[in-house]
């Protein structure tokens, strides 16, 4: 490895981000060498991606400077920011579905071409960069023909070897990956730091980056704990930094357990192959349960597979003491399962259609006699839901396209209750949204969907889960590590059980892990 040169080539100096109530980021001075690969973690919350959106030019900084190759600017626009050499690999595959693998590989620089473009070197040269890494990928192939790994690892080779840049920050790059993509990437960072380039390297894996990075820096609660080189931590400490020694709460006071109905949700050794195995709990009426793990747990696909998105390949569901196997979701509706998915944007949410209309949208069923639908009936529906909610609008005739993303939240949820569920299924229902939005969504989950149903919930932030649930159910590899009941509650302990400490895979190893 060539030495690490002393001088940055990105530096953050006092940068600061407020939103209304809210201070995302304070103060943060940070930089990144050349020939370097510093990490970054933190605790969802913390401002990681504040921090990426900075850098990438959608997020414009309150105070601070940042400073690329020695020049200075107090802000970034997305154009800027490649410009200056930075290249951004976010969290969700940015694919153009319809265009080949080498179209989409070399995209950006198609679009700075004037004149003739020889589509056959393109092919070839996408090709060359496939099988240089060993992907077993046509450059030929549609986008859309690959899986979210390959989807991916696509876009990091984009970023990390056609772009060329200087600065790449990888955000939660590995999460989707399958074993043979997260080892390609591994080699592709390790490359990146032999030609000299810095690498900003974002996991909530602490195995992972102490694995990667020479040096980490702890974010918590929008500061800088510390920057240390990675001789300097373990597991343990590292651990301990990121978790810190208080405890804040983000969500509704924490309350005991209410009255705890009869049995509604059973599974007996669910498994989906790659994903999870042998999962076994039940949910009661009255009880939140939540389901702690990091991405690529198997805590999405779980629900998935509970409301027929993606059936299970072995073990039982049994809803209200009858065995069940649902094909979709809308059948489970039917029986009183509701699901709400992890991306509202795409699958709870019809974006060009009025908050009216989304809410009544799956149960315009029940407010219909004889071909006709009993619209007064349907209409102080969704005003029970508009107002029960607090979805902030003019009207709701307003179209779900204008809401901010936690009223957009807040629409899908209403949308699930006006069928009256037994049980719910919520996948990250905060996911995206600002802290007044989520206050207002935990406290939803906590009073009127669990007062007559049982609740299943997942959710990346402890703090969430320990703020409205009775138990915890943590998922690590796809395997069910710890139960946590209410009154044993420990963010620190659940944290070391989320990455796997002291964890002894005596299941086959990756058979069931999520891929």
């Amino acid at each position: 490895m060539e030495e690490v040169c002393s001088k940055p080539v990105l530096l953050l100096e006092g940068i600061s981000k407020v939103y209304p109530g809210t201070v995302a980021l304070e103060n943060i001075h940070f930089e990144a060498l050349p020939g370097e690969v510093h990490g970054l973690i933190g605790k969802n919350g913390a401002g990681k991606s504040t921090l990426v959106g900075i850098l990438s030019g959608l997020v414009e900084p309150t105070s601070g400077t940042i400073m690329v190759n020695g020049r200075s600017f107090s802000s970034f626009s997305r154009s800027r920011a490649k410009r200056e050499g930075i290249s951004i690999v976010p969290q969700e595959p940015e694919i153009v579905l319809d265009l080949s693998v080498a179209e989409n590989l070399f995209l950006g620089e198609l679009e700075n071409c004037s004149g003739f473009v020889s589509w056959s070197k393109i092919r070839a040269d996408a090709q060359r960069i496939l099988d240089r890494f060993g992907l077993d990928i046509g450059a030929d192939l549609q986008a859309r023909d690959l899986s979210l790994s390959e989807r991916q690892i696509l876009l990091i080779l984009k970023a990390c070897v056609v772009e060329d840049a200087n600065v790449v920050v990888l955000d939660e790059a590995s999460a989707s990956l399958s074993r043979n993509d997260a080892a390609i990437l591994k080699r592709i960072v390790g490359e990146l730091r032999e030609s000299g380039k810095a690498v900003l390297y974002i996991s909530h894996h602490i195995d992972e980056l102490l694995d990667i990075c020479d040096r980490l820096t702890v974010l918590r609660d929008g500061r800088i704990v510390t920057t240390r080189t990675k001789n300097m931590l373990d597991h343990h400490s590292l651990a301990e930094l990121i978790v810190g020694e208080t405890l804040s709460s983000s969500g509704p006071e924490r309350k005991e357990a209410g009255y705890i109905g009869e049995e509604l949700l059973r599974l007996e050794n669910l498994t989906r192959w790659g994903n999870f195995c042998n999962i076994s709990f039940s949910l009661k009426k009255g009880e939140i349960l939540g389901i702690a793990g990091l991405r690529g747990s198997g805590r999405t696909e779980l629900l998935k597979a509970i409301s027929g998105i993606e059936p299970a390949d072995a073990g039982k569901i049994f809803f209200k003491d009858k065995r069940v196997s649902f094909s979709t979701p809308s059948e489970a509706l039917r029986m009183g399962v509701a699901y709400l998915p992890e991306d509202r944007e795409t699958e709870g949410l019809i974006q060009t259609f009025s908050i009216r209309e989304n809410l009544l949208l799956n149960s315009i069923s029940r407010f219909s006699r004889n071909g006709f639908v009993l619209r007064r009936e349907a209409g102080r529906r969704a005003e029970e839901i508009f107002a029960g909610v607090q979805i902030h609008a003019f009207s709701m005739e307003q179209s779900a396209e204008e809401l901010s993303g936690g009223n957009k939240q807040k629409v899908v949820i209403g949308r699930i209750m006006a069928n009256a569920p037994e049980v719910y299924l919520l996948d990250e229902p905060t996911r995206g949204v600002d802290i007044g939005a989520k206050r207002s969504i935990l406290s939803i989950i906590h009073g009127p969907l669990r007062a007559a149903s049982g609740v299943l919930l997942t959710s990346p932030g402890l703090d969430d889960l320990m703020d409205i649930c009775d138990r915890i159910l943590v998922l690590y590899k796809g395997n069910m590590v710890r139960e946590y009941q209410q009154k044993d509650f420990d963010e620190k302990s659940l944290f070391m059980d989320v990455q796997g400490f002291g964890y002894q895979d005596q299941r086959g190893g990756d058979e069931c892990r999520a891929v």
